[in-house]
């Protein structure tokens, strides 16, 4: 008697006007996977401040590291008192940036440029920060009599500030090897030359 299993083709749910390939599911939880994994490694390098990190690594951490944010403040909001809920909004604020100082460097050194580059951002970033912790601890009329203080120091580190982090998010990074070590995307390690050399910015 013939086999008469068929070759059964990729499972798709059938219903009026709805198609599902089952493959291309398994292909995107495969990629958020390998970004969740991603921001793991990131966070892992939080004292790395010498090799380099791609435009992806940086993207994507910026963006899925919100999330640990969003659940915190919708659970914490739920079940703690405000004071409560303001102190594990800080505690995870302060988790989620802290591999941001190591990243901004790394991001830096993709495209050749030195890390202290970075410095007018991760001041703002620190400031914030610091601010939020004196809130906490002495009170919002503190915070504000200080934030007054520093409202010069803010412009004049936020144009710098933005136009490095314009630089780190968009600008490609060196596909050779440069003097911070190889390619963080797993390129093919070359000799830095002249022509990589233009892929960095202008100092």
């Amino acid at each position: 008697m013939p086999n008469e299993r068929a070759s059964i083709p990729p499972l798709t749910a059938s219903a009026p006007g709805i198609s599902i390939d089952t493959q291309s599911l398994h292909t995107r939880n495969g990629t958020m996977k390998g970004y969740f994994r991603q921001v793991g490694r990131t966070a892992l390098r939080t004292l790395d401040f010498r090799t380099r990190a791609s435009r992806e690594e940086f993207l994507v951490y910026l963006v899925l590291s919100q999330l640990p944010l969003m659940v915190a403040h919708w659970t914490a909001s739920w079940f703690a008192p405000p004071a409560i809920t303001d102190a594990i909004m800080l505690a995870a604020a302060f988790a989620i940036s802290a591999p941001l100082f190591a990243l901004g460097v790394r991001r830096l050194h993709d495209f050749g440029r030195s890390g202290w580059w970075s410095l007018p951002l991760l001041i703002l970033i620190g400031r914030t920060l610091i601010l939020d912790l004196i809130g906490l601890m002495a009170g919002p009329p503190v915070r504000s009599a200080i934030e007054g203080v520093l409202s010069y120091v803010d412009w004049l580190a936020t144009v710098p500030a933005v136009a490095v982090f314009v630089a780190m998010a968009a600008w490609p990074g060196n596909k050779a090897t440069n003097r911070f070590g190889p390619a963080p995307d797993g390129a093919p390690a070359q000799t830095e030359t002249a022509d990589t050399e233009k892929s960095a910015p202008a100092v």
